[in-house]
């Protein structure tokens, strides 16, 4: 019975090993095969990337040599002129007149015509009239006066849209490369008219030559019978390949022409066929590969149709085909060798388990009996002490012996008491443990219970009793558990408890808040002083859109910004505004962003509330910049400003206004009515001139009853109008309860130049067009030139 269960496990083992060996086969052989036509696929991809890029230079080429033709005036003159005359002479090729002009034209472009057929191989230099009315083919000047609108809308959109145009097209006589510029015309008058296109155009065979000794191909350029037949001159049809129905307009060997006359292949089935093929012919193998030439119609309105060409690539791959092929027997070979080798070694393995099975049944009494011993060894050693109970009661049916290490009892001293158990859990435990005695109500999976239990020596241990319910198979409820010290976990856990507690209250005290954002789920959590901070609810869920939505609008863009430039392992430190229980507060944030391979993992930060030391701060620039009585800009801030301003109209030739404004006869003021007096006639002076300036305006007080007043982005004529409105505005200054008390000013007026190298230079002029008021009587403004 055994050796016919041998031999059916080998006979088995054998068909399984021979299907992996040949679905192995078949798979490298297939992948083999996919990645040779992967190869030929990623050369023809790369052919068509080069062609596509020398089409391009081609068509910019045409459009280079069409604008330099353009470009001569005396070619502009003699197109305008003649383009004129034809409709003057009715229209269609025109009369006698038109005729001398084109001849006049012809004679212009002839010489550089011939210099660009040599160097650039054009074939053709074509004018149009609008819409697309042939006025000199310079390439064939007997034919001209037809209409192309329908068959070339290179030529209309250009002369429409007055923008030059490149692009594949088959015309009239030749099918190439074009490149279409509008020429215009000046006018004695000035203007300009557009007066028609010039149109340069070269073969696809230029291309193809340039491109088959670089990629190491052979190309054919095929056209649709139909596109040629509806738009070339009969005199100007190449020869059709009638297999194909289509024209071969270019090509760099005369194979294709062979292979297409034995081909039944018509041209819109090679214009549906894609990829690469593989094509056996006398005796040698090739690689076919084509794609789409579209022309400037299909380019331009995503027609539906079939291109009107179709580039065709062909190269010999008939070694590397033969290599393939005998890289693919070679496979086979291994692979069939591999499989009978394997074969040999599972034979030999299977023998030798059968002997080792029969040699393991032995040992596994003796392993049984010695793992037994193992057990109770490790119980012995083990922190984890074992137990069970019959239910219901409380006295144990057995303990292990380890107990002792947990408890300093022996078993024999537990089990059998009633009354250990409940005598030795601390007092604050015992309700507790007592409402968990209710056993039928326990999970399924059983109960955790945490408590403290009396040691032997009279210290408490902190244990927890993973216990659950079962029946024996005699049907006795058994209530079997596991005791372990927690004592030094417990400890740690509530040492964890109060750091925490300390860390709220110091970053209550300190309105410092900290928070953690994950990048994997983008969820975010913060602390709850930064609950406080933001004045959130501790029940909404915060998000990267709550903490923006706080945020100041002004400083959004700011925060945002800075968030995603550390997201690329820039810094996160900042101070912005947010608006939170409906006070703006300032706040300072920082955060370490952790990364990994992966990228950005998560971020850890902090929030401090900043509000008070930011008011201290503008009181203290409030005060270092402000004068005291009139609440304006001090000398020194005035001067700081000034400065720059100057600075700025020295580099940027910018527009700035300086006045200068002295109260006249306040030293009689202060003489008659006070100082007290003279302070409110200075605080009076600012309230009204700080309300006639403008926001960007900067009034200053330089001197006792001095003042000065910086204008940016204002001249001369503007810096006069506000000293007027001014001056009135001051001098309708009155006092109820000193009706004797009038108030005016002297003003000097000049503007920053960008010859001003010092600030000594305005002050000085704006100043002595102020003692140049004061000599004219006061009460008035003067402008230093």
């Amino acid at each position: 019975m055994r050796t016919i269960s041998f031999r059916a496990l080998l006979i088995t083992s054998s068909l399984l090993l021979l299907l992996i060996f040949f679905g192995m086969t078949v798979y490298s052989l297939n992948e083999r095969q996919n990645l040779f036509q992967q190869q030929l696929d990623r050369k023809a991809d790369s052919l068509q990337q080069s062609f596509e890029l020398m089409l391009h230079e081609q068509e910019n080429k045409m459009m280079l040599l069409a604008s330099m033709v353009a470009a001569d005036p005396a070619v502009q003159e003699l197109f305008y002129h003649g383009s004129r005359m034809v409709l003057i002479e009715g229209g269609g090729k025109g009369g006698v007149e038109a005729a001398r002009l084109r001849q006049a034209l012809f004679d212009r472009v002839a010489p550089a015509w011939q210099q660009m057929q040599e160097q650039y191989a054009l074939r053709q230099l074509h004018f149009h009239l609008p819409p697309a009315k042939s006025y000199l083919r310079v390439h064939a000047p007997d034919h001209f006066g037809d209409d192309l609108s329908s068959i070339r809308p290179i030529i209309v959109n250009t002369n429409h849209t007055g923008e030059p145009q490149t692009g594949f097209e088959i015309g009239r006589v030749y099918s190439g490369i074009r490149g279409v510029t509008p020429v215009w015309y000046t006018r004695q008058d000035g203007t300009r008219v557009q007066v028609g296109a010039l149109e340069a155009g070269a073969s696809v065979d230029s291309v193809l030559s340039r491109l088959a000794p670089m990629l190491d191909s052979e190309l054919t350029l095929l056209l649709n019978r139909k596109d040629v037949e509806r738009a070339v001159w009969d005199e100007f049809k190449p020869k059709p390949v009638s297999a194909c129905d289509c024209y071969i307009e270019a090509t760099t060997s005369d194979r294709f022409t062979q292979w297409m006359q034995h081909s039944e292949l018509s041209f819109d089935e090679l214009s549906r066929q894609g990829g690469v093929e593989i094509l056996n012919w006398e005796g040698r193998i090739y690689s076919l590969a084509r794609f789409p030439l579209q022309d400037y119609s299909s380019q331009t309105e995503r027609s539906a149709l079939p291109p009107p060409g179709i580039i065709i690539s062909w190269q010999d791959i008939t070694e590397l085909w033969h290599e393939e092929q005998r890289a693919q027997q070679l496979l086979i070979l291994i692979t069939a060798g591999a499989y009978m080798l394997t074969q040999l070694l599972l034979l030999l393995l299977l023998r030798r388990l059968r002997e080792m099975m029969q040699q393991r049944v032995n040992a596994a009494a003796a392993e049984a009996e010695q793992a037994q011993l193992q057990l109770t060894s490790l119980l012995s050693d083990s922190p984890v002490v074992t137990y069970s109970l019959r239910i219901p009661g409380t006295s144990l049916d057995y303990i292990s012996p380890n107990c002792t290490h947990l408890l300093g009892y022996h078993p024999e001293h537990i089990i059998g008491d009633d009354h250990w158990w409940s005598e030795h859990i601390h007092p604050h435990d015992r309700e507790y443990v007592r409402q968990t005695l209710d056993w039928t109500q326990w999970p399924t999976k059983g109960i955790r219970r945490r408590y403290r239990l009396q040691h032997n020596n009279g210290q408490w241990r902190w244990i927890e009793d993973r216990c659950r319910a079962s029946r024996s198979a005699d049907g006795v409820q058994m209530l079997n558990g596991v005791l372990l010290d927690i004592t030094a976990q417990h400890r740690a856990e509530e040492a964890l408890k109060e750091s925490e507690r300390s860390l709220r209250r110091a970053q209550r005290i300190g309105a410092v808040g900290s928070w953690e954002y994950h990048f994997a789920d983008q969820s975010l959590t913060w602390s709850e002083e930064t609950y406080r901070i933001f004045s959130v609810t501790p029940e909404q869920t915060p998000d990267y859109a709550l903490f923006i939505s706080r945020v100041h609008p002004d400083d959004r863009e700011l925060v945002d910004s800075t968030w995603h430039n550390a997201i690329q392992g820039g810094r996160y430190d900042l101070e912005h505004r947010v608006v939170a229980g409906g006070e703006v507060r300032w706040v300072r944030e920082m955060a370490d962003f952790e990364h990994d391979e992966t990228g950005v993992l998560r971020a850890t930060g902090m929030v401090q509330d900043i509000t008070s030391q930011k008011l201290r701060e503008q009181e203290l620039h409030r005060l270092a910049t402000s004068d005291a009585l009139t609440g304006l800009a001090n000398r020194r801030y005035f001067m700081e400003r000034l400065e720059q301003e100057r600075a700025r109209a020295v580099r940027f030739n910018t527009r700035c206004g300086l006045m200068m404004i002295d109260l006249d006869h306040f030293k009689q003021v202060n003489d008659q009515f006070g100082h007290a007096t003279g302070d409110r006639v200075l605080k009076a002076f600012a309230d009204t001139a700080a309300a006639q300036m403008r926001q960007i305006d900067i009034i200053g007080r330089i001197g006792g009853e001095e003042f000065a007043v910086l204008l940016p982005g204002t001249d001369m004529e503007g810096a006069k109008i506000l000293a007027e409105r001014l001056r009135l505005a001051i001098a309708a200054i009155s006092f109820a309860d000193i009706y004797s008390l009038h108030v005016t000013t002297s003003i000097g007026v000049t503007v920053i130049t960008k010859t001003d190298h010092e600030v000594d230079a305005p002050l000085g002029r704006a100043d002595k067009a102020v003692y140049t008021a004061k000599h004219n009587g006061r009460d008035r403004i003067e402008i230093a030139e």
